[in-house]
């Protein structure tokens, strides 16, 4: 569920308006689970914005354990206008909201921001020791950003709480099955350390008009990667 908050984008839901009690009702009503809760970003351009998207988060994990969502996908800001260091402010205000939750933050990696290596990976994991935050694997993006999947998956195998499957051809998002993207032997890498998360398919591609054609052929190639 996209729930970017106005700062960053006002056409998603904003989660400062909506009710817990309600959200969960329309799921039930429509036989529907929650992989995740997608918040966009905390961006660091002033302080002012990193604080209001940090009360974002802890309203996230507010509503994810209210309506049984175990997962919160939260991204960094970006790696050539904004600071990396307030975002591991913020990650450490968000620790003790965590605590007594099983709500797992999983940071996804973005091409051009401050989650796209192994090294950001590990810096933050230095710095921020805690389990509840780990990783979403977001595929395409470690294509554009040079970086094999499968390798993430092997190096922080124990931190892997969400992926997103995509593909690409170097910085361009194709349909699945058509790009370079080793979805493959990242999957396996999973399956072999124990992953029981989702995968979830996500389609960037120009074509919008056969969108629906692409998530069903995509489908079948999500089906392909289940039985590895």
């Amino acid at each position: 569920l996209l729930t970017f908050p106005p700062e960053i984008f006002p056409l998603h839901g904003n989660l400062w308006e909506m009710s817990s009690y309600d959200l969960k009702h329309q799921l039930e009503d429509y036989e529907l689970k929650l992989a995740a809760l997608h918040l966009g970003a905390i961006m660091t351009s002033s302080e002012d914005r990193r604080r209001k998207l940090t009360d974002y988060a802890k309203r996230a994990i507010e509503v994810a354990s209210e309506i049984g969502c175990r997962i919160i996908v939260e991204g960094g800001p970006d790696r050539q206008s904004e600071p990396f260091k307030p975002f591991l402010k913020s990650l450490e205000e968000l620790v003790p909201a965590l605590e007594g939750t099983e709500i797992k933050i999983g940071l996804e990696n973005h091409y051009g921001n401050w989650i796209q290596f192994i090294q950001d990976y590990e810096h933050i994991f230095q710095h921020v020791d805690a389990l509840n935050i780990g990783i979403t694997i977001d595929t395409g993006h470690f294509t554009s950003a040079g970086v094999d999947p499968a390798e993430i998956a092997m190096r922080f195998k124990d931190r892997i709480y969400h992926v997103h499957i995509k593909d690409h051809i170097g910085t361009q998002s194709v349909a699945l099955g058509t790009g370079k993207t080793n979805n493959f032997g990242m999957v396996k890498v999973l399956k072999e350390s124990g992953y029981s998360g989702y995968l979830s398919q996500e389609l960037e591609i120009e074509d919008r008009e056969n969108a629906d054609r692409t998530a069903c052929e995509g489908l079948k190639y999500m089906q392909k990667l289940c039985t590895i």
